[in-house]
C-alpha cells in the first residue's frame, strides 16, 4: 500500500498514541492500526492513514502466581516468548510465525492447532483500547458482551494498546512427522485429535499421500523403540534427494542458476520455489514435484524435542498466496465429518478442474473460541476445523506472478469458497478476500451477517468510532459501514 508520510504514524508512548487518536476523531482523518503488516489480504492497510504500535512493545508485567503476561500490543510475539521464558512459562497457543505484533495477534483470531485448544484471542482476561469517542476504555470479562466482541474487533473498536493474557509453564514438546494415506488419514482422525495435544495434516494434491505432525508435552510421552532426537535418521542429502536431483534435471548441465554447488546449498522451502518456478500454472510438472515432496516427507518421518514455541512455530515457505477457512465439525465428543468431507471435495475437485494446486493443502483444528467475532466462536466442547490453500509466487517475473494471482484467486478460492459454503466455512479475517463478481460479493456479505453479530458489531462501532476513521473498505464492505 502506498500512503503519503504525512498518513503513516509510530508513536512513542501511550499518550501520543491517544493525542492522535483524538485528533484524527475531530478531523475525521482516517487511523487504521497496522500490526507487522503480515495479514495476507492486508486487513490493517489503509492508503489514507494508519498507525503502528511498533515503538509501544514493553512487555509490562509477568504475574508468575496467576500466570498472566500484560503487554503493549506493539510487542512481537517471539519478544513476548522470550520474555516469558525467564519466568518458566510460555504462551498456551501459537500462530505459525512469531513476528506478529500482539494486538494483531488477538484482533485477526490467530490459531494453532489442537482439538481442545481455543484460538489465541480466547486467552485474554483483560485488553484496553483507545477508542476514537471515549479515550482509552479498559474491558475484562466483567464487560460481557462488549469484552467478548473487543477480544477479536479486528482493530475496528478502538486501537488495541495493551493486552493481558493467561500463560501455561514452559515446555518441551515431542514432535512426530510421519506420513499416511489418504483413507489411514481419515480412519485414523478421531484417534489422533484425542491422542495428541497438537495435530495437523498436510494433504498433498494429486497424491495419496498425507503428512501428520503432531506436537505432545515431553513429560506425557513414553519413548518408543526406535525414537530418535531428531526429526529423521537420514542425512539431509538423503532427505533431499528427490528434490534435488529433479532440479539437477529441470535445470540441465548448464543452468548459470542451479549449479550443482548452489543446488546442495539450498533448504526446503528453497528447492520447491525454484522447482516450481519452471511452470508453476502446469498441471503434470505440478505434480511431478508434489510427487517428489511427498517422498521428502517420508525419508522426514521421525521424532524430535524442543521447547514448545521452538516447534509451534514454523516455516510458512517463500512467497505466496494462501486463503484459509474455519467452519464448525461437530464436537470434541462427536466429530460430525464435516472436516473429511471437504478436503474429499475440495482434493476430488482439484484433479477434476485440472488446478495445479501445489502441497499443502494445511488443515488444523481448534476448540470453540467464546470471541463473537472470531471465525470458531460456538459454545463450550465445540471443534473446528481450519483448512488453507496455497499458490507460491516462486519467482520475480512480473508476468508469471500476475498469472498465478489470477489462478489462485479465481479458480482456485473460487473452488475452496464453493465447497465450503457446505460446511459454513468462514475466512480467516487476516485472509479474507473481498470477491470482485457482484453476486459473489452479495452472497459473502449475507453469509457473513448471519454467521457472526454483525449488527451488534455495527452498532459498537458507531458508538466507539462514529466517524469511521479506524475500519478500511474489506471491513466496510463485508460487514458494513457504522
Amino acid at each position: 500500500v502506498d500512503l503519503p508520510v504525512s498518513a503513516y504514524h509510530e508513536p512513542e508512548s501511550v499518550e501520543e498514541l491517544e493525542a492522535l487518536v483524538k485528533k484524527c476523531h475531530e478531523t475525521g482523518t482516517p487511523l487504521r492500526p497496522v500490526g507487522s503488516a503480515l495479514s495476507p489480504n492486508g486487513i490493517g492497510f489503509r492508503s489514507t492513514g494508519m498507525v503502528n504500535l511498533v515503538n509501544l512493545d514493553e512487555v509490562i508485567y509477568v504475574d508468575e502466581k496467576k500466570m498472566t503476561v500484560t503487554v503493549q500490543a506493539g510487542a512481537r510475539v517471539g519478544q513476548v516468548v522470550d520474555e516469558l521464558r525467564k519466568h518458566g512459562l510460555t504462551l498456551p497457543n501459537l500462530a505459525s510465525i512469531a513476528e506478529q505484533q500482539m494486538g494483531g495477534f488477538i484482533q485477526v483470531g490467530a490459531h494453532g492447532t489442537g482439538a481442545k485448544i481455543t484460538p489465541v484471542d480466547d486467552f485474554v482476561t483483560s485488553l484496553k483500547m483507545v477508542t476514537p469517542a471515549h479515550g482509552t476504555v479498559a474491558l475484562s470479562p466483567k464487560d460481557g458482551e462488549q469484552f467478548q466482541m473487543a477480544k477479536v474487533g479486528l482493530g475496528c473498536l478502538g486501537i488495541v494498546s495493551e493486552v493481558t493474557m493467561r500463560c501455561i509453564p514452559a515446555h518441551n514438546l515431542v514432535e512426530h512427522t510421519f506420513v499416511l494415506t489418504r483413507a489411514e488419514a481419515r480412519e485414523q482422525l478421531d484417534t489422533l485429535l484425542k491422542k495428541h495435544k497438537h495435530m495437523r495434516y498436510m494433504w498433498i494434491p494429486y497424491e495419496d499421500a498425507v503428512v501428520v505432525v503432531t506436537n505432545d508435552p515431553e513429560y506425557q510421552v513414553s519413548k518408543q523403540a526406535g525414537m530418535e532426537e531428531t526429526t529423521s535418521n537420514l542425512s539431509d542429502e538423503e532427505r533431499f534427494r528427490p528434490l534435488t536431483d529433479l532440479l539437477a534435471e529441470l535445470a540441465g548441465d548448464n543452468h548459470e542458476t542451479y549449479t550443482p554447488e548452489t543446488i546442495k546449498s539450498m533448504g526446503f522451502g528453497e528447492l520447491r520455489d525454484a522447482l516450481l518456478s519452471f511452470a508453476p500454472l502446469d498441471k503434470d510438472h505440478v505434480k511431478r514435484v508434489n510427487k517428489v515432496e511427498a517422498e521428502f516427507w517420508r525419508r522426514s518421518e521421525g521424532w524430535q524435542t524442543k521447547p514448545s514455541d521452538q516447534l509451534l512455530q514454523f516455516d510458512c515457505g517463500g512467497q505466496q498466496w494462501v486463503w484459509e477457512v474455519c467452519f464448525p465439525t461437530g464436537t470434541y465428543e462427536t466429530n460430525n465429518g464435516n472436516d473429511m468431507k471437504l478436503l474429499e471435495e475440495i482434493l476430488q475437485a482439484i484433479e477434476d478442474a485440472n488446478i495445479a494446486a501445489p502441497a499443502p493443502i494445511e488443515q488444523r483444528w481448534s476448540a470453540s473460541s467464546s470471541s463473537l467475532m472470531s471465525p470458531a466462536h460456538g459454545e463450550p466442547g465445540g471443534l473446528h476445523s481450519w483448512v488453507g490453500i496455497i499458490m507460491y509466487l516462486p519467482s520475480d517475473d512480473a508476468n508469471q506472478r500476475t498469472e498465478i494471482t489470477t489462478e489462485f484467486k479465481r479458480r482456485y478460492c473460487e473452488l475452496l469458497r464453493k465447497i465450503g459454503s457446505k460446511v459454513s466455512a468462514a475466512s480467516h479475517w487476516a485472509k479474507l478476500e473481498v470477491p470482485q463478481d457482484v453476486k459473489q460479493l452479495k452472497n459473502l456479505q449475507e453469509f457473513y451477517r448471519s454467521r457472526y453479530p454483525a449488527d451488534k458489531f455495527k452498532a459498537q462501532r458507531k458508538e466507539n468510532d462514529p466517524k469511521d476513521i479506524l475500519g478500511n473498505r474489506t471491513i466496510d464492505v463485508v460487514l458494513g459501514r457504522p
